[in-house]
């Protein structure tokens, strides 16, 4: 599923858009060492890390978008780089857990 089309299905919050790219799966965490190392590109990247070094990594692992979960906002200078380099970002406020759910069965991975 397209990211937009996800980002339209789902009802999460919108905070930044960018190439319209595949969820091709799903990788949670918030430990970036982990992330770089582990995430698969083209997932959906779920954390509640709001800072502008989620921007940095989400860059490295190539990631089709980022869902802030638990209500979390980046922050402005996470907004601004995700801005710039073209990240999608979205917000729910599920947990992790529920929002993987979420993402898992919208997106068929």
């Amino acid at each position: 599923m397209k990211v937009s089309e996800f980002a339209q299905k789902s009802g999460y919050t919108l905070f930044c858009t960018g190439e319209d790219r595949t969820i091709e799966s799903g990788y949670c965490g918030d430990f970036l060492s982990n992330i770089i190392s582990r995430a698969p590109e083209n997932c959906c990247w779920l954390t509640v890390m709001n800072n502008v070094n989620v921007a940095a990594v989400a860059t490295l692992i190539d990631c089709a978008c980022i869902l802030l979960c638990e209500g979390t906002a980046p922050d402005a200078a996470f907004a601004a780089r995700a801005k710039q380099l073209g990240l999608w970002v979205l917000g729910a406020q599920e947990n992790v857990f529920e929002a993987a759910k979420k993402v898992a069965a919208l997106c068929s991975v």
